[in-house]
């Protein structure tokens, strides 16, 4: 048996450096973001979208990536990138001995948020787009599982009119600065597609996608968040304590994922 056919078990994370040329850019992001190329530590370049994070929100992006990956959720490829100071100035990553930082990347898509299709067109009509994608139930439940806070219209990208990509985790957990305390398996924490994108749905189209919310916790529920934690690099950046609470978190959290995301769905789920 192949590490493919163990989900969880193959290295997502990739490690890079970040090339002269990166540029900054403000498109509704709160942390530092630039655009530019990375090397890739298979020596490939790539376009890529680099963002200067404190070291909580870089583990939470670093693991939420994997997760998505390894739940078969569509997610670019995703980089623990070092950015030296001549490069770019990062304020916020983790300091090296050589003055570089850490920073999270990830594969640049090169298509629009989702907020951004909304300028010159009717916004009931994007969501009516984004509510008929087939893996709209997954993101219900992938969401409830990481307990993302922060799934507002620009951290999903359009790519045609099927093809969506999930970007932007640093809120998950629930929340960029969580504490182990913070995390109770069951809890309903905001989801904020319950605001913006549930309504946009039929009762039926609803009760459509809550179903293969739920489903997902099948597929979830046989990885190893502790395991994918440690092959890509998350460990690295959390201290033991947390990075048990968080994993331990995870493993419990995969049994409430079809109420959670049902109820992001606003439907009623018998107890």
């Amino acid at each position: 048996m192949s590490a493919s056919d163990n989900p969880g078990t193959e290295v997502f994370i990739r490690l890079a450096t970040v090339l002269a040329g990166a540029v900054p850019f403000k498109e509704g992001n709160v942390n530092d973001t630039y655009r530019g190329q990375i090397l890739s530590d298979d020596s490939s370049t790539h376009l890529a979208i680099i963002k200067d994070l404190d070291q909580r929100q870089l583990a939470n992006e670093l693991m939420a990536a994997a997760l998505a990956k390894a739940a078969g959720l569509p997610i670019p490829q995703a980089y623990l990138a070092v950015g030296a100071p001549a490069v770019v100035a990062a304020r916020k990553g983790p300091l090296q001995p050589d003055g570089s930082r850490l920073l999270f990347a990830s594969a640049d898509a090169r298509t629009p948020p989702v907020a951004q299709l909304y300028i010159g067109t009717a916004p009931d009509a994007v969501r009516a787009r984004l509510a008929d994608w087939d893996g709209i139930g997954a993101l219900y439940g992938f969401d409830a599982w990481i307990a993302n806070i922060d799934r507002h219209e620009r951290n999903l990208l359009f790519s045609g009119d099927r093809e969506v990509w999930l970007i932007d985790h640093g809120h998950c957990f629930s929340g960029p600065q969580w504490k182990p305390t913070d995390l109770d398996p069951p809890r309903d924490y905001q989801n904020r597609l319950r605001d913006w994108l549930t309504p946009a749905m039929s009762d039926a189209r609803r009760a459509a996608v809550a179903a293969t919310a739920a489903a997902l916790e099948g597929r979830i529920s046989v990885l190893d968040p502790s395991h994918i934690g440690q092959l890509n690099q998350v460990i690295g950046f959390l201290d033991s304590g947390d990075f048990s609470a968080l994993t331990t978190f995870l493993k419990a959290r995969c049994q409430h994922v079809p109420r959670l995301a049902a109820k992001a769905l606003n439907i009623a789920m018998a107890v």
